[in-house]
């Protein structure tokens, strides 16, 4: 005992760390847990209704079961404002609502139609919203898409906030978080691409929930304002009813590689997966694209359909100002793989390397590639979103060139449509 109090005595960190201890230690064992006094809130769904904001909390519900199996509820909300909305849902739920585990936050494409940038300044503010949270929007209103979700996560191990990351790192390479839409806003092109997750109807190889859940989730149990949800027309009504609304129509999570193109805070255009492979052209990361070739005859094939695999890219840019125009010169080479053969059966026979490549496919794959650099083009200058940040890239790198020319402008959205495009793109087997 005498040796550890001289060490003490000559260790005032030692001596610093047993007072915090002392102090905190009997604190942190009596504290009740965090979730007597606020839900743990995991998605926030921001939808209009009339002239009210919606908003839909996916909260986790701790409490021990014998499954050990986790447990969400959806509670919905309306107020004239966004703090209106969260106060009644912390007077519905019985706690103090906090955002600090929001992992997702859901937008509806009608909120889309006017700024939603104050409503999420708002949350990150005053709600505590962590910028980190994955940002997506929907075609549907928040409340049933998160519905949807609570279902979906409870009957798989598909996860929301998992496939809005796969995509941006796998897809479009471009961050999804809501810090970078309000970097994206308030930056000179004010233009980004927001995750899309539609839910529609059919069968339409989509993500879908059994019928058993489909006809139980109706009931939604959880919606605040609704006071328990369908649940008021009796249990064995309400299933069978529930029950010849699945098996007459399905519903499906679709990620098909779709973004909108938001503005200025607003919707401007849903865009497809093929206009998205249009757009990574001009990003390296984005590797494993798909190019599918049809109608390919040279001396190996006849009217054949060949499926190219890109397995590296790589992409240099020049920026210069020629005569006072802004010129945009860009290398694109990429590295393909043969990786699929469709055609005559001789054809198909034929045992070809993966790095096959003749002078008629360079070509097509060539041709292939600026037809989607000039249909991305065309409709970026067309809508004046310049996603590509090209202003930005010229202003950082000729910063005095580009401040002269803007001068000329009605507008800095004009800016993209004046540059002059230049590509060679060159194909190399891999």
């Amino acid at each position: 005992m005498k040796r550890f109090l001289q060490a003490v005595k000559h260790t005032p960190m030692l001596l610093a760390l047993i007072f915090i201890g002392l102090v905190f230690f009997p604190i942190a064992i009596i504290a009740p847990p965090e979730s007597v006094s606020n839900p743990i809130v995991t998605a926030v769904g921001i939808d209009k209704v009339d002239d009210e904001y919606e908003v839909t909390l996916l909260t986790f519900l701790s409490y021990p079961n014998q499954s050990y199996s986790e447990s969400y509820q959806a509670y919905t909300c309306t107020g004239k404002t966004l703090s209106d909305a969260l106060t009644k849902a912390g007077l519905q739920i019985g706690k103090s609502i906090s955002l600090f585990h929001v992992h997702t936050a859901v937008v509806s494409e009608k909120l889309l139609q006017e700024d939603i940038t104050p409503s999420l300044d708002y949350l990150i503010r005053v709600a505590s919203l962590p910028q980190s949270c994955v940002l997506l929007a929907t075609n549907v209103g928040t409340k049933e898409f998160i519905e949807f979700i609570k279902e979906l996560d409870s009957q798989s191990d598909i996860n929301l906030e998992e496939l809005s990351f796969y995509n941006s790192n796998y897809v479009t390479w471009e961050d999804s978080t809501i810090n970078a839409f309000m970097q994206s806003y308030y930056s000179p092109t004010r233009s980004i691409m927001m995750s899309y997750f539609p839910i529609v109807e059919g069968d339409i190889d989509g993500i879908s929930l059994s019928q058993a859940s489909q006809s139980s989730g109706g009931g939604g149990g959880g919606s605040a304002n609704g006071g328990g949800g369908g649940s008021s027309g009796g249990g064995s009504s309400g299933s069978s009813s529930g029950d010849s609304e699945s098996s007459q129509s399905k519903k499906e999570l679709i990620n098909d590689g779709s973004e909108l193109i938001v503005k200025d805070g607003k919707k401007v255009d849903i865009i497809s997966s093929d206009f998205l492979r249009g757009v990574n052209w001009f990003n390296s990361h984005t590797i494993g694209s798909i190019l599918t070739l049809d109608d390919i005859t040279d001396e190996n094939f006849t009217h054949s359909q060949l499926i190219f695999r890109v397995n590296k890219k790589h992409i240099q840019q020049f920026l210069e100002y020629e005569n006072g125009t802004p010129v945009y010169n860009a290398s694109i080479k990429l590295y393909v793989s043969l990786i699929e053969v469709d055609g005559d059966k001789n054809d198909r026979s034929k045992k070809f390397e993966s790095s096959y490549i003749s002078p008629q496919i360079r070509e097509k794959v060539e041709e292939f590639v600026k037809k989607d650099v000039q249909m991305v083009l065309e409709k970026l200058v067309k809508d004046k979103t310049d996603i590509l940040e090209i202003y930005s890239k010229f202003y950082s790198k000729k910063r005095a060139e580009t401040k002269k020319f803007v001068k000329t402008l009605d507008h800095v959205d004009d800016f993209l449509g004046k540059v002059a495009f230049k590509f060679t793109v060159t194909v190399l087997p891999n």
